[in-house]
């Protein structure tokens, strides 16, 4: 009899309250779901970011860039080196200059803090290339930011008339780029070089730099 009571109480409840119990039911389902989904997204997005760092310390640890170093150095030979390394590094593997190379060129001409590139092939001459004409250093390739400031040559070196001077010659003249070296030969023809100043064809300090390598005739 007690059993029969408990259940009609049961019915009436369960006819009274059944959509807040459904409504309870589900918002409980969504929160479990809603949580779930959550630490799923957060797990692979911790996942990805250590994939993502993984890589990119696999790519740092393995760049290297191999350097050609020859000349008057102690130890000339193809070096591995890591890609950002400079070219005093690479001098230090190749036990630096040897009793042959001017040191005094190297400084002048060398850049020791210069980024080096794959590839890139560092000669040093010796004091007998550079007495010997096989390397000249002028203004117009002492360049300080560059190791490539070495022209060969075996006859003096001859000035640029800026009278007949192609466009591709004038631009190699220190200070002078395209622009500059397409003013000049539009202003031509010149009767001396000073005419490159007073019709403001260059600067002062350009022309200073390139006079002794320029002519008129």
């Amino acid at each position: 009899m007690l059993i029969e009571q408990l259940k009609s109480i049961a019915k009436k409840l369960w006819k009274k309250y059944k959509a807040e119990i459904v409504l309870t039911i589900i918002s409980f389902l969504i929160v479990v779901i809603s949580t779930g989904m959550f630490f799923v997204n957060q797990n692979r997005r911790d996942s990805e970011i250590e994939i993502a760092t993984d890589s990119n310390q696999s790519l740092t640890t393995s760049s290297k860039i191999h350097i050609d170093v020859a000349g008057a150095v102690n130890k000339p030979d193809v070096y591995q080196v890591t890609f950002g390394a400079r070219l005093k590094d690479v001098l230090t593997m190749a036990g630096g200059l040897s009793d042959e190379a001017d040191k005094n060129f190297f400084s002048r001409n060398y850049n020791l803090a210069k980024i080096l590139v794959d590839q890139e092939k560092i000669f040093v001459p010796s004091t007998t290339d550079l007495n010997s004409g096989l390397f000249i250093e002028s203004q117009r390739t002492l360049d300080y930011n560059q190791p490539q400031n070495i022209s060969f040559s075996s006859d003096a070196e001859e000035s640029i008339n800026v009278n007949s001077a192609s466009l591709e010659e004038l631009d190699t003249l220190a200070g002078i780029g395209k622009t500059t070296a397409e003013k000049i030969i539009r202003g031509r023809p010149y009767k001396s070089l000073d005419e490159l100043i007073t019709n403001k064809i260059l600067n002062q300090s350009v022309y200073e730099k390139i006079k002794n390598l320029i002519s008129v005739n």
